[in-house]
């Protein structure tokens, strides 16, 4: 007998249920997942489908703007995608992104965009209309030598945030988190710094296993990465940032919903925290 799905916005009273398909899904800790779903996630801003009550796949609206040639686009970026290993390969996931699709149009949204988990997934979404369009380029850069400490380091707010990037998206296309999104995914100024502002500018970076990974650098890049290197601790850093056109990575597709610009080499830096 076919099965029966329901393909909607969830509830409020259904978050655990979502929960429980997160943590099927990722290898998040519940810690995570409660702090995502504390500051980020509205019913209206989720797509599941449910089987007997019960979430078996879903996808997460975090709302955005692409600055792009001194337009402001709304967009959604959609985040943590992903189907029950036991309700594979039924479509799930294609109802869920068409239920998507109508609903940005409703709300009148220019762009959707997403960063794939994995390069297998690409053609995935090649079939669901979206293209690639978000690169970055990345260099090692090496400990400069400083003799005085970066004091000037202070906790990076949402409207420094929003008008850094704005500022630097005069010629290329570059996406911005809403707050909520920004509450949720940078961690404030404290035993593990990983977003902060310097001077005119800031820099979000990721610490694992040893090896740190500047995932945005927006302003004065010297001053930043001293920045860097004296809090990390680290001698040795990779950096991400536009795309320079000299051995790009593809990072992130978008698709279209209205008359707006193709996009290309835009930036989207991948946020990590939590």
């Amino acid at each position: 007998m076919q099965r029966l799905f329901e393909i909607r916005n969830s509830t409020d009273r259904e978050y655990n249920s979502l929960k429980k398909l997160w943590s099927k899904c990722f290898d998040d800790s519940a810690d995570v997942i409660d702090n995502f779903f504390k500051k980020t996630v509205t019913p209206e801003n989720t797509v599941s489908a449910f089987y007997n009550g019960e979430a078996v796949s879903a996808l997460y609206i975090i709302e955005s703007t692409i600055f792009f040639s001194g337009q402001n686009y709304p967009a959604f970026y959609i985040y943590a995608v992903c189907t029950d290993p036991d309700f594979r390969g039924q479509g799930l996931m294609k109802k869920c992104f068409d239920f998507l699709f109508e609903e940005a149009k409703s709300r009148e949204i220019d762009y959707i965009f997403l960063v794939p988990a994995s390069d297998s997934l690409f053609e995935m979404y090649k079939k669901l209309g979206f293209k690639t369009g978000f690169s970055y380029s990345q260099k090692i850069v090496n400990r400069a030598c400083c003799d005085n400490k970066i004091t000037d380091i202070r906790k990076l707010c949402y409207n420094d945030y929003v008008n850094i990037r704005k500022a630097f998206s005069t010629e290329k296309p570059v996406a911005v988190l809403d707050e909520k999104g920004f509450n949720s995914f940078y961690s404030p100024v404290g035993e593990t710094i990983r977003a902060f502002k310097s001077g005119d500018g800031y820099a979000v970076y990721e610490t694992e296993n040893g090896a740190v990974t500047v995932h945005e650098i927006f302003g004065d890049e010297e001053i930043l990465l001293q920045s860097v290197f004296e809090l990390s601790g680290s001698d040795c850093v990779v950096v991400r940032s536009f795309s320079d056109n000299n051995n790009n990575k593809i990072s992130g597709m978008y698709k279209t919903l209205g008359d707006v610009p193709e996009l290309s080499n835009a930036f989207f830096g991948i946020p990590y925290g939590g």
